[in-house]
């Protein structure tokens, strides 16, 4: 058991001026500044390890953003506002063994290669039972270091609103010009090693990642190595609308609108500092047409890599009917578009493809092959130089980044109906339909899919690299990640709310919702897509909460003992979904999901100890059993569902008053003021003939990841002058 406490500082401030110059004109002027530091422990020490509390290194960060502008009344029916802003992010992340060569010390080649970016200890995956990870990394211990990133962004906006009889007229721009600098570490610049438990699994099932690591062979390599640092991305994005609202009846009122939403592909910041893969997307499908890298700026390659644009226009309408006195009904229906995140639309992709970064993704032929030993080292990266057109052939085992040769940004259409009553004079009761849908998405809840994952046709006799897509047309057997937002999703609720305003020495609000949502997992999507089709894991079909004021009756007039307010906030939710898996999967497939088939009732007793049936498959009265060989099992994603949560929150506030202009303010805060234990999710691994999971179905955490807080106090006491 590890413990250890992180240090994190923080240093912020905000200026701002406001001037009316005239009767007519208004100005602002906006600075904002913020340093963040953090210094985070791992579980193992200097053996790395996940991270203690929230970062296993070092992180520093300086946010700054200006803004300034007027608005202008022109005439009696007409304004015009102007907006400037400017930001600068600016982040470095180190590990926590900076500039060490431990891998080199224990006589492993090729990973401290004798700069301070391939320093410290490498990422260790040790999977299966008794698995652990060490090192530093991203899925070690949250440390995608060393990371430098420097982002910039200018914004300048203008409106104007027209007042024409029973119209208001609106319309604007937004033209924004963004830069990126990112050097990231995603797969750790000394290496991430895996070790999997196929690499000692016999005929009959078993196998240990613990015993391959002890082997010292590596079943899985990743690596990110760059010549150079320099290369950037630059954006143009630009929006435009127009709106009116029309009182169209004393009882009806009308808002229309249509914008266009311009994003024009990303350049990089020099000839050379970037390589584009370009893909045709077809009916939620890819298709990669040349097996080659564009360089940008080079043999005619423009520096935007030839990426086409796209208009996209995004209408929207909505209508509030007052039906009585007490009954408003309102609906509405809006397109809308997503500037993208993670380098779907700008940054992470084309500066970290060849020629600027090489990504090393090594796996064996079969799931059971190792790529090399730990004695050995692993091979060089290498950096092809671009021929006279511009063009750099992809080789095997080198990750790319693939984008659409079309600009398709996500894309959403969300709609919605309420109706809302007036219940007296300070209570109202709501109650709608919302939602949305999106068919221009991510699958799953990352921007990019891998169109070169193995099919699991063929398995087990045709080698996993033989069962990739691209593998027989160009002879890679790396995985790709291609940004087109191919997939789509769905959201459905009921939402209600009740509203009591304040008086009488309470206030209540209450609300409500019954929700159903929808998505594609990544897994498997460019193969069969609807496999992973279900409900997210963030998904709570139920969620009540309750929030109240309450002012204490007694000794109201006492300045002392009177005058005190209680407030509380309740939440009530459903479980989380998850899924079920089964041991020795990998003698079944060695892609894809990896769940059973449902052949019986998989409630039971719903207990800490046993929240589901986990009866192992084989034995009599369980819920599952094996798919066959080369198949994947029909249980649906998520199909099951974890423990409900809720917590009450509560405070007392009592303010003294001395004189027009001094108080005394005391607090008393509680979070989770009846201590009630949340549990998480339990363990879903059910057992197999010969390989039982004794701790199947138990929970061992609390929610959130073992995060959600248990019962404290805070006391204030605050002077106001």
């Amino acid at each position: 058991m590890g413990s250890g406490s992180e240090v994190f500082n923080n240093d912020t401030f905000n200026t701002r001026v406001d001037a009316r110059l005239d009767s007519r004109t208004n100005l602002f002027g906006r600075y904002s500044f913020a340093d963040y530091t953090r210094n985070g422990p791992t579980a193992f020490g200097q053996g790395g390890g996940q991270e203690l509390v929230s970062l296993g290194g070092d992180s520093k960060v300086r946010n700054q953003s200006l803004a300034a502008g007027f608005d202008r009344t022109i005439g009696s029916s007409m304004m015009a506002d102007v907006r400037i802003g400017y930001f600068k992010y600016k982040v470095a992340v180190l590990p926590f063994d900076f500039g060490t060569s431990p891998a080199t010390a224990a006589g492993v080649p090729g990973l401290n290669t004798g700069d301070d970016f391939t320093s410290g200890l490498f990422g260790g995956f040790v999977e299966g039972s008794r698995g652990f990870n060490f090192g530093s990394g991203l899925g070690v211990n949250r440390c995608n270091c060393p990371l430098d990133e420097d982002e910039k962004q200018f914004q300048a906006v203008g409106n104007l609103t027209k007042l024409m009889g029973t119209h208001t007229f609106k319309g604007g721009m937004d033209i924004r010009r963004a830069s990126n600098l990112r050097v990231p570490s995603d797969r750790h610049r000394s290496g991430e090693l895996t070790f999997n438990v196929d690499r000692t699994r016999g005929p009959d099932g078993g196998g240990l990642g613990l015993a391959t690591f002890l082997l010292g062979d590596v079943t899985h390599f990743g690596r990110y190595t760059s010549p150079f640092t320099d290369a950037g991305e630059r954006q143009w994005r630009h929006f435009y609308y127009a709106q009116d609202t029309w009182r169209a009846t004393q009882r009806m009122t009308i808002n229309y609108g249509l914008r266009l939403d311009v994003i024009n592909p990303q350049t990089v910041s020099d000839v050379g500092r970037g390589g584009f893969t370009l893909a045709t997307v077809s009916d939620g499908q890819v298709q990669i047409p040349s097996p080659t890298i564009l360089v940008a700026g080079v043999g005619g390659v423009p520096l935007n890599g030839g990426v086409s644009n796209t208009l996209n226009w995004a209408p929207r309408v909505g209508l509030a009917y007052q039906l009585n006195e007490k009954t408003v009904i309102r609906g509405g229906y809006g397109r809308s578009y997503d500037i993208g995140v993670f380098g779907s639309l700008f940054g992470h992709t084309v500066t970290q493809n060849l020629p600027v970064l090489s990504a090393q993704d090594l796996s064996g032929a079969n799931n059971f092959d190792a790529v090399f030993n730990l004695a050995q080292g692993p091979p060089a990266p290498t950096f092809p130089a671009p021929g006279a057109n511009g063009q750099i052939p992809l080789p095997s085992g080198i990750f790319a980044r693939v984008l659409p040769d079309k600009q398709r940004l996500p894309t959403v259409d969300a709609y919605n109906i309420t109706v809302q009553r007036e219940l007296g004079p300070k209570m109202s009761i709501e109650a709608g339909y919302v939602g949305n849908h999106s068919p221009r998405m991510f699958a799953g809840d990352n921007p990019d899919d891998n169109p070169n994952q193995p099919t699991l046709v063929g398995f087990p006799n045709v080698p996993r690299d033989q069962r990739r897509p691209f593998f027989s047309q160009y002879g890679w057997n790396q995985d790709l990640a291609v940004y087109c937002n191919c997939a789509s999703n769905r959201y459905d609720s009921l939402q209600t709310k009740f509203t009591k305003r304040f008086s009488e020495g309470y206030s209540v609000f209450a609300q409500y919702t019954l929700q159903r949502e929808r998505q594609h997992g990544d897994d498997q999507f460019f193969i069969v897509p609807n496999l992973e089709y279900g409900p997210a894991d963030w998904d709570r079909v139920h969620s009540f909460s309750v929030a109240t004021t309450y002012e204490l009756p007694w000794m109201k007039t006492n300045p002392f003992l009177g005058g005190w307010q209680f407030n509380q906030s309740t939440i009530i939710q459903s479980g989380l979904p998850f899924n079920v898996t089964y041991r020795d999967a990998g003698a079944d497939r060695d892609v894809g999901p990896n769940r059973p088939n449902l052949i019986g009732d998989a409630s039971g007793p719903g207990t800490r100890d046993q929240w589901f049936n986990t009866t192992p498959i084989g034995s009599a009265g369980s819920a599952f059993s094996r798919p066959a060989v080369g198949t994947f099992g029909d249980l649906p994603r998520n199909a099951l569902t974890g423990p409900a949560y809720w917590r009450v929150d509560a405070s007392m506030f009592k303010r003294i008053h001395f004189g027009q202009t001094q108080a005394l303010e005391l607090r008393v805060e509680a979070v989770n003021v009846f201590n009630h234990v949340n549990l998480g999710n339990p363990d879903s691994e059910i057992g197999v003939p010969g390989n039982n999971n004794a701790n199947a179905g138990r929970i061992t955490s609390t929610a959130f990841g073992n995060a959600d807080p248990q019962r404290n106090f805070q006391f204030a006491l605050k002077f106001i002058f």
